[in-house]
């Protein structure tokens, strides 16, 4: 798996996104640090764990990552609002390497953006 992602990259995984999570509901949310975070996501008859990791990559793993013991205030914030809410759409922000997740759709949307980018010194 690569480290940084370019906005080809983000195009190609948004592709696999959109025909594999769309649908499917948020189960839980966990941070590794302070900007890597898991959601769990499932259907009934499948699941699956998306890691976001700010500023760096967006992917599926399978990889069992450590968890923190007590939850940060954003993954808290993100278990209430997004907790058992449908993912509705992935998709990129024009060329740029932004992401917006929606969960959930008209009023009760709610959507979370990443973006992808590197350090600026």
């Amino acid at each position: 798996m690569k480290t940084r992602f370019s906005s080809v990259d983000i195009c190609a995984i948004l592709s696999e996104f959109n025909a594999r999570l769309l649908g499917m509901r948020v189960y839980n949310i966990y941070d590794v640090d302070n900007k890597t975070y898991l959601i769990r996501l499932q259907k009934p008859d499948f699941k699956v764990t998306l890691l976001l990791e700010s500023g760096i990559r967006i992917h599926t793993t399978e990889f069992e990552w450590p968890k923190n013991m007590m939850p940060s205030s954003f993954a808290m914030k993100c278990r209430k609002h997004l907790k058992s809410r449908r993912l509705v759409s992935v998709k990129q922000l024009g060329v740029d390497r932004i992401v917006d997740f929606q969960f959930g759709s008209d009023e009760a949307a709610y959507h979370l953006i990443i973006e992808l980018y590197d350090k600026v010194s």
